[in-house]
């Protein structure tokens, strides 16, 4: 973004069976993504996040569960950075818990945990996250990066079972199909997708119930998401580029920008450089 900075940091640790992560940006940052034949968890790691993630409204005292092989939404409210941890737990070792649970875990739920078991799940992770930083071979000791996995599991399960549960309700649920579909077509036909009538045709509902779906998921409207997925295409297609035998302006308009001003500014706003910097790279 011009005139500000922006910082983020992610750390990645395999401890085990589970795949652990926490990171923090210091804007807000917009996602979509899934992780195929695992349980995914996600939370806050700072009293005052918040972020919206397939809908939900997700702050320090939740736990949010995605659908299993689902696409994932997740943006932060503006202004609000997300410093957050994750957890991936495959099926079988989820599996091996599942007695344990009250609700089955086979659609989006929200969990409100309790505020010490949150706290010590929080705790556990910002020591992982130390650990693999700091002295990385513990981690990758086995006995060790056993037995912190088996404490996060736990502390995890504490926050699962004694917390209270939300199901996904069904005008939720259809939301995330509609942006689901748009998601699709945007990745499939990206350049097809110039109006919003040619969007809405294509992912089959109204203009106000695609908004709606588009603002409760992704914090902004369909055309202003349309227009920056466009803008990624561009970007994949100028880094994927030979300099020489390769222009801005066609690949601009292949896209659909026709005003190349207001295109190089939206190019750089949402990436920091002009896109002759990145055909040059």
């Amino acid at each position: 973004m011009v005139g500000k900075t922006f910082h983020a940091k992610i750390v990645r640790a395999n401890l085990d069976r589970l795949d652990i992560g926490t990171g923090s940006a210091s804007l807000p940052v917009t996602f979509t993504g899934g992780i195929p034949n695992a349980h995914v968890f996600l939370f806050a790691t700072e009293p005052a996040a918040a972020r919206r993630i397939s809908g939900w409204t997700v702050d320090r005292q939740h736990i949010f569960h995605p659908r299993p092989n689902d696409q994932t939404f997740a943006t932060s409210p503006a202004g609000q950075p997300w410093p957050y941890g994750t957890i991936v737990v495959p099926f079988d070792l989820m599996a091996e818990h599942g007695s344990q649970l009250r609700v089955p875990l086979n659609d989006d739920r929200l969990f409100l945990a309790p505020e010490a078991a949150m706290a010590r799940l929080v705790s556990l992770m910002k020591d992982a996250t130390r650990i693999a930083e700091e002295t990385p071979w513990i981690a990758a000791e086995p006995q060790s990066a056993k037995a912190l996995a088996g404490a996060i599991t736990d502390a995890l399960l504490a926050c699962l079972t004694q917390g209270r549960a939300k199901r996904d309700r069904a005008g939720l649920r259809r939301h995330r199909q509609i942006v689901a579909r748009l998601e699709r077509v945007m990745r499939e036909r990206p350049a097809d997708m110039l109006s919003m009538s040619d969007i809405c045709a294509a992912v089959g509902v109204a203009r106000r119930t695609l908004n709606l779906a588009c603002l409760e998921f992704l914090g902004q409207g369909a055309m202003q998401y349309a227009r920056a997925r466009r803008l990624d295409h561009v970007r994949d297609t100028l880094l994927a580029s030979e300099p020489g035998t390769t222009q801005v302006t066609r690949v601009a308009t292949d896209f659909g920008f026709w005003e190349l001003g207001r295109f190089a500014h939206a190019y750089r706003v949402r990436f920091g450089e002009r896109p002759s910097d990145t055909l040059r790279r």
